[in-house]
C-alpha cells in the first residue's frame, strides 16, 4: 500500500514538473509583435521608437507607422515613445499584432509660469519672461540660492567675486547697467513679498525662480522694475488628503584653492636685491590658507495634504569654512507654511514663516595683497615666539597675526513672514472672482563685533593697546495688500484681470560705538567702556535712522483669442515718500501682444513640426528708486561748536540743497521676440530690446544763489541700453537608451550715455574708481555724452626704451611715463563684457544622469591690478611678480600709471560645473519612496588668454568693470557629494 501511493505520488509529482516545464517554455517563446502606431487624429507616426522594455531589443515606425519587432514573449511589455508624443506600454500577453495610438504631449506650452501677482501658462505669455524650475537648477554647493541661476537666463549675469568665501554674495544683473547713481539690482520678490532677503531661504525650499526681463512684464511693480524682476517661487505642500510626505537632502563640499600669483621665492628674492635679507624663507600667500575649507548642509522638511489644505515645513543647518584661514559662517534656517479653506472652500486662509540666524566671522582680503608683495625672507615669528611685527614700511602689518588675532564676527537674523485672507466670491465653469488681503514682514538684523588687539599691527603703528567696536543695525519692511481677481471664459474669448493696492513702510535704524587702549586684550568689545579713548573724549559713537514709505495702485488685464491672439496692459500709479514734494507719484503703463501662427489654419499641414511660432511686441515704462531716504531734502548736520553763554554748544546747518523736483529714474523698454516649439523636441526665444533710462540721477554743480551749496542730486542724463538674446534648448536624443538634452543661452549687448546735461545743468563727463593710493586723483572709467558704459581711460602703452615704459602723447609721439600729461589720456579699453554665453547639456542612461556646464564672457578686457601694483622691477612693493624679471624684463619703470600696457583681453570660457548622479528606485516597502546620490564639482577649469585671476570672477557688472583686484579672494576648484531621500 505504502509502495503504490509512493509511486502515485512520483508519477503526480511528474506529471506537474511536465506541465510547469511545458508552461515555462511555451511562456518564454519568443515570437515576433507587429502593428502600427498613430496619433490621435488617425495619422501614422513615422520613426517612432518601439523597444522591449529592459532590454536594448527596439525598432522604428516606418513611413505608414508600421513596425515588426521579434524576440517578444507572453510576459514582454513594449514601450512605445516619439518626440512630443506620451510614451505608452503595453504587455504583450501572447499578442502578435498591437496598434498603439499615441497621446499628444502639450506639457511644454501648458507649463505654468509666475508672473507678477498671478500666473499664466506658457502659451499665454506675451512678453519676455523666463522661469527655472527646481530641476534645472545648478547643483552641487553653493554660498546663496541666486548661484543656482548662473547661465540660465539669456540677458541675466551672475557675478561671484568669492564663490570660495560663504559669507560672499552673488551680483545680479540683467540686461546691463544703465543707473549712474542708483541701483542696478534687480527687485526681488519671494512669494509676493517685494525687497526679500534670498539668504533668509534654504536653496532646497525653492520651486522656482522667474525672471521679468522686458518692462511690459516688470511694469506691475513701478519705481522698482528698471533692472528687472527676478520671483521666486517657495515648495507648498504635496502629497494625497491625509498623507505626508519627508524629504532628507544634504551635500558635503570641499574646496582645493588653486594655484596662486607666481611670485618670487625667497631665493629668488634674494638675489634680485630687492630689500633686507632677514634670513627666513616665509610663504605668506600660502600660510593665509587653510589646509581645506568645506560645506556642510543638512536639511530636512515634512510636505503634507489636508481634506482642505496643506502645510509645509523644513529645516536647514550649513556650516562652512572659506579658504582662508577666518572666514567662516554657520546657518540654522526654519521654514513653515500652511493653508486652510473652510466655508464649502469659499474662505482660504494662509500663513508662511521663514526665519534664519546666522553666525559670520569675516577675515581681511586685503591681507591677500599684503601677503604676495611682503618681503618673502621676514620670519613668521619672531625670537620670543610672538609674531613678527616689521618695523618698515610704515604701516607694514603680519598677514597671518592679522587674519588670525583679529576678531571680526557677527549674528544676523532673518525674518519673513505672511498672513493671507483669501475669499472665493464667484466659481462658476466660465468666471471666477476672488479677493485677498495680506500683511507680511521682512525683518533682518545684523550685530557686529569687531577687536584688535594690543599685539596688532594697527596698534603698534597707532600707539594704543587694541581697539573695540560694536554695530548694531537692523532692517524692516511692513506691507499691507489687496488683490483682486477675475477671470471670464466666453467661447473663444478668455479674459483674466486683477487690481491691487499696496502700502510698504520701509525702516532702518543703526547704533555703533567703539573706544580704544585696553588693559587687557581678553576683554575684546564685552566692556567696551573700559577703553582709555572714552576718559579721554576720543571714543566715537554714532547713530542714524531712515523711513520710506511706498503707496502704489495697480491693475492688469490678460486677453487670449482662441490661443491666437494673446494680449497683455497693465498700468502701476505709485508714490515714494524719497521724492520731492512736487514729483510724488508717477504712472507706469506697459502693453504687449503675441500672435500664435502654429495655430492658424495654413499651419495645419506642418502641425507635427511647428508646435508654437509666437511672435510678440511688448512696451513699457519702470522705475528706478533704490536710493538713499531724504535725498530731495535739505536735511540737517552738525557744524562744529560755539561758545555760547558760557558754554559750547553743538551747531546744526542744512548739509545738502533740497530739490522738490527730485524723482525716480525712468527706464522705457522696447522688446521684439519670437518663441519656437519644432516637433516638441526643439525649444527656443530670440529677443531685441532697446531701453532707454531717462532722468538719471547725478551730482551736479548748483548755481549761487539761489542754493547753499554748489552741488544737487538731479534728474538729467540718458543712457540707452540695446542688446539680442538667444536661447535654444533641444533633446538630441530622446526615447533612446541614451538620452541628451542640450540648451544654449547667448546674450549680446552695450550701454551708451546718450546725455548727461540740460539747459541748467552741465557735465562733460562722469568719472568712477578712483585709483587706490594716498592723494591720487585719477579714476579708471570716464563716461561722456555718446559714449560707451565701462570705458578705461588712460595712457596708450608705446613701448619700451632704455628701460623706460613710454605712451603715446595726444599728437601721436611717444614719451615717457614721467613726462605724462592728462592731455595725453584717451580711451584705452573696455571691461564689459559685449557677450555671454553658457551651454547646458544633460545626459541620462538608466537611473544615471550627467550634467555638463560650460559658461563664458566675450568681447572685454580687464585691468591687472596686480600686474600693476607689482608686475614691474620698479614696483614699490618688496615682493614682485617672477614675469617683472622674466616677460618684462626690460621695463624697470612705468607703473603708477593707469595706461593700456595694464589691460588684456579678458575674454574666457570655462567648464563651470559637472555633476553625475544616480537615482536609486527601492523595491516595494513601506519606508523609503526614492534615493538620489550626486557627485558634483566646480570650477574646473577655465580656458583665457587673460594672465590674472581667473576672469570669471573679476566683477562686470555695474558701472565699473573688469577692474581685478589685487587683494581679489582665492579661486577653488569644489567637489561636492550629496544625498537626498524621500520617505513615504
Amino acid at each position: 500500500m505504502n509502495v503504490k501511493r509512493t509511486k502515485w505520488c512520483l508519477s503526480r509529482s511528474f506529471l506537474v514538473f511536465i506541465g510547469l516545464f511545458v508552461t515555462m517554455m511555451a511562456s518564454a517563446q519568443q515570437f515576433t509583435v507587429k502593428g502600427t502606431v498613430k496619433d490621435a487624429t488617425g495619422e501614422p507616426i513615422i520613426g517612432a521608437n518601439v523597444m522591449v522594455k529592459g532590454t536594448s531589443n527596439g525598432t522604428i515606425t516606418d513611413i505608414d507607422g508600421n513596425y515588426s519587432i521579434s524576440g517578444a514573449n507572453s510576459s514582454s511589455v513594449l514601450v512605445f515613445t516619439f518626440i512630443g508624443y506620451k510614451s505608452q506600454e503595453v504587455a504583450c500577453k501572447g499578442q502578435h499584432e498591437i496598434n498603439v495610438v499615441l497621446a499628444e504631449d502639450s506639457q511644454t506650452l501648458d507649463e505654468v509660469v509666475v508672473v507678477g501677482y498671478g500666473s499664466l501658462s506658457k502659451k499665454e505669455l506675451s512678453s519676455s519672461i523666463v522661469q527655472v524650475d527646481k530641476s534645472e537648477f545648478q547643483q552641487g554647493a553653493m554660498n546663496n540660492p541666486m548661484e543656482m541661476l548662473t547661465g540660465k537666463v539669456a540677458g541675466l549675469n551672475v557675478n561671484n567675486t568669492a564663490s570660495a568665501n560663504p559669507n560672499s554674495g552673488s551680483s545680479l544683473q540683467i540686461r546691463g547697467a544703465t543707473s549712474i547713481t542708483a541701483s542696478n539690482d534687480p527687485l526681488i520678490v519671494i512669494d509676493g513679498i517685494a525687497g526679500g532677503d534670498i539668504r533668509n531661504l534654504s536653496s532646497q525650499d525653492i520651486e522656482s525662480m522667474t525672471v521679468l526681463k522686458d518692462a511690459a512684464s516688470a511694469a506691475i511693480y513701478g519705481t522698482r522694475g528698471a533692472n528687472g524682476v527676478i520671483l521666486i517661487t517657495t515648495k507648498k505642500g504635496v502629497s494625497e488628503p491625509g498623507t505626508a510626505k519627508v524629504t532628507y537632502d544634504s551635500w558635503f563640499a570641499v574646496n582645493f584653492a588653486n594655484s596662486g600669483p607666481d611670485i618670487l621665492s625667497p631665493d629668488e628674492f634674494r638675489r634680485s636685491r630687492r630689500g633686507t635679507d632677514y634670513g627666513a624663507s616665509t610663504d605668506w600667500y600660502g600660510l593665509l590658507l587653510r589646509d581645506f575649507s568645506y560645506d556642510n548642509n543638512q536639511y530636512i522638511s515634512i510636505d503634507g495634504s489636508t481634506k482642505n489644505g496643506y502645510y509645509g515645513a523644513s529645516f536647514n543647518y550649513k556650516n562652512a569654512t572659506g579658504i582662508d584661514l577666518k572666514s567662516a559662517r554657520e546657518e540654522y534656517g526654519g521654514r513653515f507654511v500652511i493653508e486652510q479653506r473652510v466655508i464649502d472652500n469659499r474662505l482660504q486662509l494662509n500663513g508662511s514663516l521663514n526665519a534664519r540666524r546666522v553666525n559670520e566671522t569675516w577675515g581681511n582680503d586685503g591681507m591677500f595683497d599684503t601677503a604676495l608683495s611682503m618681503n618673502p625672507t621676514m620670519p613668521l615669528y619672531d625670537d620670543n615666539g610672538n609674531y613678527y611685527q616689521p618695523s618698515s614700511p610704515t604701516d607694514a602689518r603680519n598677514p597671518v597675526a592679522e587674519l588670525r588675532d583679529i576678531d571680526n564676527n557677527g549674528q544676523r537674523m532673518y525674518v519673513l513672514g505672511t498672513a493671507e485672507a483669501k475669499l472665493n466670491i464667484l466659481r462658476s465653469e466660465k468666471q471666477t472672482l476672488n479677493t485677498s488681503l495680506s500683511y507680511s514682514l521682512h525683518y533682518n538684523d545684523l550685530k557686529q563685533q569687531y577687536f584688535t588687539p594690543s599685539t596688532s599691527g594697527e596698534s603698534y603703528w597707532n600707539g594704543y593697546k587694541g581697539r573695540a567696536e560694536v554695530t548694531y543695525q537692523k532692517w524692516y519692511t511692513q506691507r499691507l495688500e489687496w488683490l483682486a481677481n477675475y477671470a471670464l471664459d466666453i467661447q473663444d474669448h478668455s479674459i483674466k484681470a486683477v487690481a491691487g493696492y499696496t502700502y510698504e513702510n520701509t525702516r532702518w535704524e543703526r547704533l555703533q560705538a567703539s573706544n580704544n587702549d585696553f588693559a587687557y586684550d581678553n576683554i575684546k568689545w564685552h566692556d567696551l567702556g573700559s577703553g582709555s579713548y572714552l576718559a579721554d573724549g576720543k571714543a566715537k559713537m554714532a547713530t542714524g535712522q531712515s523711513v520710506a514709505k511706498l503707496i502704489g495702485t495697480f491693475g492688469r488685464i490678460n486677453y487670449n483669442w482662441k490661443d491666437l491672439i494673446m494680449a497683455s496692459a497693465s498700468i502701476r500709479y505709485e508714490g515714494s515718500t524719497k521724492f520731492g514734494k512736487n514729483h510724488k507719484w508717477g504712472a507706469f503703463p506697459s502693453a504687449s501682444l503675441a500672435w500664435e501662427i502654429a495655430n492658424m489654419n495654413f499651419m495645419k499641414n506642418i502641425s507635427k513640426v511647428v508646435k508654437s511660432l509666437k511672435p510678440r511686441i511688448s512696451y513699457g515704462v519702470t522705475g528706478r528708486s533704490d536710493f538713499d531716504s531724504y535725498l530731495s531734502l535739505a536735511t540737517y548736520s552738525t557744524k562744529g561748536s560755539y561758545f555760547m553763554n558760557g558754554e559750547w554748544v553743538k551747531g546744526y546747518a542744512p548739509s545738502v540743497n533740497a530739490n522738490p523736483e527730485l524723482g525716480w529714474e525712468k527706464s522705457v523698454s522696447v522688446n521684439v521676440g519670437i518663441d519656437f516649439v519644432l516637433w516638441n523636441r526643439l525649444r527656443g526665444a530670440i529677443d531685441w530690446f532697446d531701453r532707454q533710462s531717462k532722468d538719471l540721477l547725478y551730482n551736479y554743480t548748483a548755481p549761487q544763489p539761489p542754493f547753499v551749496y554748489n552741488s544737487i542730486l538731479v534728474n538729467v542724463g540718458t543712457t540707452q541700453n540695446r542688446g539680442v538674446e538667444l536661447s535654444i534648448d533641444g533633446d538630441i536624443f530622446k526615447g533612446t537608451k541614451v538620452e541628451w538634452t542640450s540648451g544654449i543661452n547667448y546674450s549680446y549687448g552695450t550701454t551708451k550715455l546718450k546725455t548727461l546735461s540740460n539747459s541748467m545743468y552741465q557735465a562733460s563727463y562722469v568719472e568712477l574708481y578712483q585709483k587706490p593710493g594716498v592723494g591720487t586723483s585719477e579714476y579708471f572709467f570716464r563716461i561722456q555724452e555718446g559714449g560707451k558704459v565701462g570705458q578705461f581711460y588712460g595712457y596708450e602703452y608705446a613701448g619700451v626704451e632704455d628701460g623706460k615704459m613710454l605712451i603715446y602723447t595726444d599728437e601721436g609721439e611717444k614719451v615717457p611715463v614721467s613726462e605724462a600729461d592728462v592731455k595725453y589720456k584717451r580711451y584705452i579699453g573696455n571691461g564689459t563684457p559685449t557677450s555671454f554665453l553658457s551651454w547646458n547639456n544633460t545626459l541620462r542612461y538608466k537611473n544615471f544622469d550627467l550634467n555638463i556646464f560650460f559658461r563664458g564672457a566675450f568681447g572685454f578686457d580687464i585691468f591687472n591690478m596686480r600686474k600693476y601694483g607689482m608686475g614691474l622691477q620698479g614696483a614699490g612693493t618688496d615682493n614682485v611678480l617672477r614675469d617683472a624679471y622674466l616677460k618684462d624684463k626690460d621695463i624697470v619703470t612705468g607703473g603708477g600709471v593707469i595706461s593700456s600696457f595694464f589691460l588684456e583681453k579678458g575674454d574666457y570660457f570655462k567648464l563651470e560645473n559637472v555633476t553625475l548622479g544616480y537615482n536609486f528606485t527601492p523595491k516595494p516597502n513601506k519606508i523609503l519612496n526614492s534615493m538620489r546620490v550626486f557627485i558634483s564639482a566646480k570650477n574646473l577649469f577655465t580656458l583665457t588668454g587673460y594672465s590674472g585671476n581667473d576672469p570669471s570672477v573679476v566683477s562686470v557688472n555695474g558701472l565699473e568693470p573688469g577692474v581685478d583686484s589685487n587683494s581679489a579672494y582665492p579661486t577653488a576648484t569644489q567637489v561636492s557629494l550629496g544625498l537626498t531621500l524621500r520617505f513615504k
